[in-house]
């Protein structure tokens, strides 16, 4: 008996294959956050007009991020019959010249190519699996992403997207989906880490109604990207991770939070849901089950507070994004006071692979406690920054390997994970793996999956009033401890930076870092001293030089750039 999906299936391949029967090349431009910044819009429009000058009928579509980011604006270009060549960086400038050259004389450019996708190298140009940057990746989550375009369904279904769905509701109950979830290991993806079957089944237990099922991008904290460039290069996956979490703990409606700076994303998932109702895979009686199911997409304000799971339920409900006391658990009091279960959407992403996967294969990827692969979104002094994936437990030497190492050539000093919420790491933990309960043996967290690499320019003081200033910005103000810590902080950091430092300052720091994770209501506040505190503790020297000598090591500090007279000495 040919299902709802099997139709779909023949669907997809029947487009695809009357695609291909065209016979024209198909050109493939990367269009998302990264890449538009730096002219790929440009360069779409600048092909575009440079086909249409030379008459040459061909296929043009935008892609999500392949990571590459520091090789944007890249382009794709697959002739009839021959390989797809990944080229980069494509400025505007270069189009005529690369059309001419791998379009109409087939020279595949080498010197400006960066892989072959898929199969054997060509004419010099390595296999994508022999690209420098890829080569120490996993790449499960991002395997599609700059490849298949984000909006095109047959694309998806074709390469076996949606078939997780149409095998739980065929052939799994809730409670048999919950415990395959479960046993795989898998944890929040958020920075929380909260293990997600656990989540799911405490969803399913609430019996009130209606039931909720929240997909958390708001991503607003600083040098973290990887939610939206799913959600620009890979929606579909996201929202079938979403439906099956929510045929799990039988949801009745669901809301995707997106954060309200990441325009492309919020266009590519609101015209995703459409495409998906359309074709029903949302809505009433998904795939033909008696399963049904909408989602609706809430766009946020810029507010970083509004990633907190209470403050995004309050925002939802058109309400300040502010949190609230967790009285009660939000899997039984959350969004409208109705059961609702959120994730991030780097956690729904993983579950169609665990659904046709397994939990065992799953569990083989990472550490003891740590599953699967991780998404790092790597900045700062790297040779090449770009969102990565490697299996937990990979380790941080090995990141900065993969990035192309130091950008300026000097010496590791630190690096930032876990955005504005975690202690540094230091060069002497280089070797330590990034996973949740390896980086919690040396005071710092996982978190969500920035990491900003420091050389030994950066001065450490200077770099954490940066990020208690961002606390201080992002404070929702509820809490006094976090609204008026956050500007001691802030205070206390400044001074230090202009050579006003107090005998007294350090201490106040430490006595001020456990005051507000006790008593504030949400991460933010509890997390806001963490990364000054520890780093006060592995670079206390430094912090000391400021006060005691009123000079900055790193010659970074423009006020303390020399040695001066302590303030208050003639």
């Amino acid at each position: 008996m040919t299902t709802q999906y099997d139709a779909l299936v023949a669907q997809a391949k029947q487009a695809l294959e009357a695609e291909k029967a065209r016979g024209v090349p198909r050109i493939s431009v990367g269009i998302s956050g990264c890449s538009v910044s730096v002219g790929a819009q440009r360069t779409l429009n600048a092909i575009q007009e440079e086909l249409a000058k030379r008459q040459i009928g061909a296929i043009v579509e935008e892609v999500g991020c392949r990571g590459i980011c520091y090789a944007e604006p890249l382009v794709d270009i697959e002739q009839p019959g021959g390989p797809r060549i990944v080229y980069g960086p494509i400025t505007p400038d270069r189009v005529s010249e690369l059309i001419d050259a791998v379009v109409v004389r087939h020279d595949p450019r080498p010197e400006w190519a960066l892989f072959v996708v898929g199969g054997q190298g060509y004419a010099g140009i390595p296999a994508e699996t022999e690209f420098e940057y890829y080569r120490q990746q996993t790449r499960y989550l991002m395997a599609t992403c700059g490849v298949d375009a984000p909006l095109n369904l047959d694309q998806y279904i074709a390469r076996g997207g949606f078939s997780a769905l149409h095998k739980v509701l065929t052939t799994m109950k809730p409670e048999e989906v919950i415990a395959e979830v479960k046993a795989s290991g898998l944890t929040g993806r958020g920075g929380a880490a909260f293990p997600t079957g656990r989540k799911w089944e405490s969803a399913l237990a609430s019996k009130d109604r209606p039931k909720y099922l929240i997909d958390n991008g708001e991503e607003g904290e600083p040098a973290i990207y990887k939610d939206r460039r799913l959600y620009e290069g890979n929606p579909f996956q996201v929202i079938e991770g979403v439906l099956i979490n929510a045929y799990a703990i039988q949801a009745d409606a669901g809301y995707i939070y997106v954060g309200g700076e990441h325009k492309i994303a919020i266009q590519r998932v609101e015209k995703a849901l459409t495409i998906l109702r359309e074709r029903g895979i949302l809505g009433k009686n998904i795939l033909g089950s008696d399963f049904s199911f909408n989602i609706q997409v809430r766009v946020g304000g810029g507010s970083y507070a509004a990633g907190e799971s209470s403050a995004m339920m309050s925002s939802i409900e058109g309400r300040r994004a502010m949190p609230r006391p967790k009285l009660v658990r939000s899997t039984e009091r959350g969004v409208w006071a109705k059961p609702t279960c959120m994730n991030n959407v780097e956690t729904h992403a993983n579950v169609p692979l665990i659904i046709n996967n397994g939990a065992a294969w799953f569990q083989s990827i990472g550490t003891a406690k740590s599953k699967g692969t991780k998404l790092f979104a790597v900045s700062g002094h790297v040779k090449r920054p770009g969102l990565i994936e490697v299996p937990m437990g990979t380790t941080l030497r090995t990141i900065i390997e993969i990035c192309g190492g130091m950008s300026t050539g000097r010496p590791f000093k630190a690096a930032q994970p876990a955005g504005v919420s975690s202690a540094p790491i230091a060069a002497n933990n280089l070797d330590v793996q990034m996973a949740l309960e390896t980086l919690e043996s040396i005071g710092a967290l996982l978190g969500s999956g920035g990491l900003v690499i420091f050389d030994d320019s950066v001065c450490m003081v200077d770099m954490n009033n940066y990020l208690v200033n961002f606390n201080e910005l992002e404070s929702c103000s509820r809490c006094i401890t976090c609204r008026v810590g956050t500007m001691r902080l802030t205070d206390i950091l400044t001074r230090m930076c202009h050579g006003q430092g107090r005998p007294g300052d350090l201490e106040a720091l430490a006595w001020l870092g456990p005051l507000m994770e006790q008593t504030t209501l949400c991460g933010l506040g509890q997390a806001a001293p963490v990364p000054a505190v520890g780093a006060m503790n592995i670079f206390r020297e430094e912090f000391e030089a400021h006060i005691h000598e009123k000079r900055c090591p790193a010659g970074f500090c423009e006020a303390l750039a020399e040695k001066r007279v302590p303030v208050g000495v003639t």
